[in-house]
């Protein structure tokens, strides 16, 4: 808890710095969110400036002084974002350590600006592969190694699909090794040593099931925290973002959460459940058509009710 409470001190110094207009904005959008903590590992993002660079030393060289957790630059990294040669040179001569590629890994998972491509996905299911013969298969029953299945290999994914959209063939390929090891201890089996399908065998217990956990509706069911967060949640540094989940979750969690209008401020008018149980295009579809989807996806029941703007959102009006 103190070492919380100290390095809160550090958000606060870059957070001011940004206020004061010492550190230039990272885009246009109102988000501005400039570091990032988790235990003793530290994610600063900055614009590739000199004036920018010298100033987070400073501040990096006070916080130090002050608490004595100083920074050891030398390993630590800089991952260039959609950076230019310029500016990555700039990086080189102006701070003292590594210049690494984006994208990277961040706490054991792979940042991207855009979905996995099939080497770095490639890696992760090798990872889980790796793992089977020290798992010594021979030496375990079925029943143990359906308990290995669900709680370990299983279990590994979990921290990865919460936050990452697996392709269906890295899915597949994930299902082989699980389906290896359950009926043959191996990393693979063929069709005749499965004595039950492998659907069935993802199937509830109390549905004649093993109870093993079907990876592409575990995924959709850990992100659809994600939308949870965003409603309950909004001023969360990534809520301006557009969440990406498959339209499937989108569908499932609109039909599973019923908004109680409060102010009407995170209660979305064109989109939420917020008309008696309702949604505007569940009782009037053609005039939902009518509206553009970017409006759709930002008026608030607060806005559009304040002097009847919702009816200039409706597009001819």
């Amino acid at each position: 808890m103190l070492f919380i409470l100290v390095m809160d001190v550090l958000v606060q110094m870059v957070s001011l710095a940004a206020r004061d207009g010492l550190l230039q904005p990272l885009s246009s959008r109102s988000l501005q969110h400039r570091i990032s903590l988790y235990a003793d590992d530290v994610v600063l993002f900055l614009r590739p400036e000199i004036n920018d660079i010298e100033i987070t030393m400073d501040i990096l060289d006070l916080f130090g002084d002050a608490s004595g957790l100083k920074t050891n630059v030398q390993k630590s990294s800089a991952y260039p974002i959609q950076c230019g040669e310029e500016e990555i040179q700039l990086i080189q001569h102006a701070l003292p350590c590594e210049v690494s590629e984006f994208p990277c890994r961040y706490l054991g998972l792979p940042v991207s600006l855009k979905k996995l491509t099939k080497a770095q996905t490639k890696c992760i299911i090798d990872r889980i592969a790796d793992q089977q013969p020290r798992w010594k298969a021979n030496l375990l029953s079925r029943a143990g190694r359906a308990m290995q299945v669900q709680y370990v290999m299983t279990a590994m994914l979990i921290y990865l699909i919460m936050a990452v959209d697996l392709w269906q063939w890295a899915i597949k390929a994930i299902d082989k090794i699980r389906r290896g090891f359950l009926w043959r201890g191996r990393k693979e089996t063929r069709g005749g040593h499965c004595l039950v399908a492998w659907g069935n065998v993802m199937h509830p217990r109390e549905l004649g099931g093993l109870g093993i956990s079907d990876l592409k509706n575990m995924g959709w069911a850990l992100r659809m925290r994600w939308l949870w967060l965003h409603k309950t949640e909004p001023h969360r540094p990534w809520s301006m973002f557009p969440i990406q989940v498959p339209e499937q979750v989108k569908a499932f969690f609109a039909m599973a959460i019923i908004t109680e209008v409060g102010d009407g401020t995170h209660t979305l008018f064109w989109e939420d459940r917020w008309l008696h149980g309702q949604r505007i295009i569940d009782v009037a579809p053609r005039l939902h058509s009518l509206v553009a989807k970017k409006t759709i996806k930002k008026r608030t029941v607060a806005e559009a009710l304040t002097e009847h703007l919702w009816i200039s959102n409706i597009r001819g009006v």
